[in-house]
């Protein structure tokens, strides 16, 4: 859609049955402007085919490029209503005008002034509607627009998904990541092959300032967060390996890719290609464009190319799909990789030297952690997942949250030294008599021992241990605080 087009949402009547389709009036508004009615339709670059009326079981959407082109489609949809005996709910039809302006108040004045009408009903202006689920902003780029709306109408359903698991028990890492795709990630990632590729390009180019972006992909950081038991501030490199998920903007991208495939592949005589055609003629046309105004077909090249993919636009091909998923984990890697040597990264640190031993890569990243599938209960599998994370409960880690110097973050049980997670598992005298009764986990470890050795271990032998360590330790804090 371009700017300066105006759209009237028209949702007929409920009375009608569900088996009624009305795929004629595609055919007479396009009859009708081939004999000379001007009815203003938008035009397709490249192939210069003309947009019919969107139809989609009760909901109609009428697309014009003229206010008065728009008042002639109306007119026709009227007219062809009658013919048939068909209703259209007037109160629940919506005049949007899709300006492109900065703020969407004198867009809406503009489409009020043009007074259209149906059946001799006055159309409401509005500044947005929602089209197939995917929401529509008169000042707003798509993806500023559905992003939003889509991560509010997905916080309902996790929290709903929660809700159901709590009550029926459902504990499994497993089962819960499954759940969270099926009625989380179904409902935030709906449409977001088309409107999600503005967001996909800042963030495999590295540039996060979207607000609209980060409240998707902090839902569903936040749920793999609440999976593992871990605090909000743990990286997110370290949250997406350790659950064996991907960034939710790679899902994205490899959405639009299986789009982009069927789009070039379609009949030349189908929506489907032409419209593809058409942004594509508008991505390779000269001049510069800022994301939120480029084609689908730029922003899609764009979020490939950051990631090492390249998609020639004058040459329209399919994608191996094999091709950037390979990418989509090359990229992941490197992001924590360079994320590791920054200043100051100690948890990335500990996360790629300590638990992985410098051996961590682009495979690895898309298996989750051996002990979310062999530990069922939460209470056994947070513990571990805290010492692998480096979000755990000692002071190395809760020493951040007054800013305490980390060479100062001492261990208040034993004063041996920062309350690192390598001292709490081989130090720290506080646990001395748990290493006794897991003996099985450090008499086999070679010297120098390490903490990539001790993770080896048996997952659910790891994960009951973890679970001794943070009770110990919570006895003691608990004592401390009653003396």
């Amino acid at each position: 859609m371009e700017p300066g087009r105006q759209d009237a949402q028209l949702r007929h009547s409920r009375e009608q049955t569900s088996q009624l389709y009305i795929d004629d009036l595609e055919a007479t508004m396009l009859a009708a402007a081939q004999r000379g009615a001007r009815l203003d339709l938008p035009r397709l670059r490249g192939s210069g085919g003309m947009v019919p009326p969107l139809l989609y079981a009760d909901d109609t959407t009428l697309l014009a490029t003229s206010a008065d082109g728009l008042q002639r489609q109306l007119d026709l949809l009227q007219q062809y209503c009658e013919q048939w005996g068909l209703t259209v709910n007037a109160a629940k039809t919506k005049l949007v005008l899709l300006s492109g302006q900065r703020t969407q108040q004198p867009a809406v004045d503009t489409a009020q002034r043009a007074a259209l009408s149906l059946a001799g009903q006055p159309l409401e202006a509005v500044s947005s509607f929602k089209y197939l689920g995917i929401t529509f902003h008169a000042s707003s780029c798509i993806a500023g627009a559905a992003a939003p709306a889509r991560a509010v109408a997905a916080r309902a359903a996790m929290h709903s998904c929660n809700a159901r698991c709590a009550a029926l028990g459902v504990e499994a890492a497993p089962l819960q990541l499954r759940l969270f795709s099926t009625m989380v990630d179904a409902v935030l990632s709906y449409g977001s092959e088309v409107w999600g590729m503005q967001l996909a390009a800042a963030s495999a180019a590295g540039k996060t300032s979207s607000t609209a972006g980060s409240k998707a992909e902090r839902l569903h950081l936040a749920h793999l967060r609440r999976l593992l038991g871990v605090r909000q501030g743990t990286p997110t490199a370290v949250v997406l390996a350790e659950a064996g998920e991907r960034p939710l903007w790679q899902r994205w991208v490899l959405r639009a890719v299986k789009l982009w495939n069927l789009a070039v592949t379609a009949e030349q005589s189908s929506l489907l290609w032409q419209a593809m055609t058409a942004s594509v003629a508008l991505a390779v046309a000269p001049g510069h464009r800022i994301p939120a105004r480029q084609p689908w077909a730029q922003q899609l090249a764009a979020a490939l190319a950051a990631m090492g993919v390249q998609l020639d636009l004058h040459q329209p091909q399919p994608v191996c799909k094999a091709e950037v998923q390979s990418a989509c984990s090359t990229w992941q890697l490197k992001q924590l990789q360079d994320a590791t040597t920054r200043e100051g990264a100690s948890k990335l640190q500990h996360y790629t030297q300590g638990v992985w031993g410098g051996t961590l890569d682009a495979a690895s990243l898309g298996t989750r952690a051996a002990y979310l599938t062999v530990v069922r209960e939460r209470s056994r599998r947070a513990p571990l997942a805290q010492l692998r994370t480096g979000s755990h409960w000692g002071a190395e880690e809760t020493g951040r949250w007054d800013k305490t110097p980390p060479e100062q973050r001492l261990c208040r049980h034993c004063g041996g030294g920062v309350e690192t997670v390598q001292h709490i598992i081989f130090d720290c005298p506080l646990y001395a008599g748990l290493r006794t009764r897991f003996s099985d986990l450090f008499c086999l470890l070679p010297e120098p021992r390490t903490l990539h050795a001790f993770f080896q271990q048996p997952p659910a032998r790891l994960a009951t241990f973890a679970a001794s360590l943070k009770l110990q330790w919570q006895v003691a804090h608990d004592a401390a605080v009653l003396l």
